[in-house]
């Protein structure tokens, strides 16, 4: 289980804390906070939203919750299940992320080469026994300017500037 799925797990767990008879409100936000600033950090909007949740004292606020579910575990759940919706969305894009993360590597051979050696590349790489030497045979056959372009345009690509300057 990856680290996102063990927090939304421990999260689910806060949530069904909600609802135990013996709820104690500080404990709740405290450990909750804990979980959220660790996903989100502890300057996080997630974690000040947790930090607002208080109960209403005043009169007109308790006679109007008479007879009704306790407003601050309402509170509670939905801005924990947000929250985790939050969380499960992020989770989402990294993997959207992760899967085209390559795409400025690959672009600038398929823009550079022309067809039938775009093709022959796409044979020797998915050669389950790639070896050194056919890639090096394939990069010497290609003009010099072509290696010097597709290296260009990876190194020059803003992808490629992200990564290093995280």
């Amino acid at each position: 289980m990856d680290t996102k799925a063990s927090y939304i797990q421990l999260l689910d767990q806060q949530l069904e804390a909600i609802e135990n008879r013996d709820f104690d409100l500080n404990a709740w936000k405290k450990s909750t906070i804990l979980l959220v600033s660790s996903c989100f950090g502890s300057h996080s909007h997630q974690v000040a939203a947790i930090e607002k949740i208080d109960y209403a004292y005043s009169s007109w606020s308790l006679r109007d919750e008479s007879g009704t579910s306790d407003p601050v575990k309402t509170d509670c759940k939905l801005t924990l299940k947000t929250i985790i919706e939050e969380l499960k969305l992020q989770d989402q894009s990294s993997t959207e992320q992760q899967s085209g993360s390559l795409d400025f590597l690959w672009a600038p051979f398929e823009d550079e080469l022309t067809g039938a050696t775009f093709k022959q590349l796409k044979n020797i790489l998915s050669n389950a026994n790639l070896s050194d030497d056919e890639i090096e045979m394939f990069l010497k056959n290609l003009p010099s300017q072509t290696v010097v372009n597709i290296i260009k345009s990876i190194l020059l690509s803003s992808e490629l500037k992200k990564h290093i300057s995280q």
